[in-house]
């Protein structure tokens, strides 16, 4: 399912939007114009008493120059961090990232990478359901409002292996499903 935003910028692409323009737009006032990916599946596991979610999708970028995902935000919670998940010594952990590449002409599935965006401390009260307004920021200055549909937390989960039974990742009040 292509997101709303998504059909202005496959616009912006064809009209061969540029950094340069969205720049000259900045200068002038305007707001830059929406990067050139493309956003499906955006979503976000909700998760009770306010503990931090995770938010999901995947990017494409149809375009002939990477594309830098550095940064994300949302009016509904106090931050968005860009996460990923890896496998260490048998241990999975989560760190921060400052950067996502996406590469020309192709698409970037958080889930199957274990990159996941980390909303934490919810501004308002967010249950399944819901859709919840994240902008998404890239190292050209662009940026692209996605509405992320809230999922309960066993509904849309990642299908790829290493994000499901984490193991060593345990959160309180989380019951423990890795046996």
């Amino acid at each position: 399912m292509l997101l709303a935003g998504a059909a202005l910028l496959g616009a912006a692409v064809a009209c061969g939007a540029a950094p340069a323009a969205a720049a000259d737009a900045a200068a002038q006032g305007a707001p830059p114009q929406s990067a050139p990916v493309q956003i499906q599946q955006a979503w976000i596991r909700w998760l009770p008493a306010n503990l931090p979610e995770g938010g999901y999708l995947t990017l494409s970028n149809p375009s002939d120059q990477t594309v830098a995902l550095v940064g994300a935000s949302s009016r509904d919670y106090s931050s968005v961090e860009l996460h990923r998940s890896l496998e260490r010594n048998g241990t999975s952990t989560m760190v921060p990232v400052a950067r996502i590449d996406i590469v020309p002409h192709s698409t970037l599935s958080f889930a199957a990478l274990g990159y996941h965006l980390m909303l934490m401390q919810p501004r308002v009260a967010i249950a399944p359901g819901d859709h919840v307004p994240v902008t998404l920021h890239f190292a050209d200055g662009r940026s692209l409002t996605v509405s992320f549909e809230v999922r309960k937390p066993a509904a849309g989960a990642p299908t790829d292996k290493s994000m499901a039974n984490m193991p060593g990742m345990k959160m309180p009040g989380m019951k423990d499903t890795s046996h």
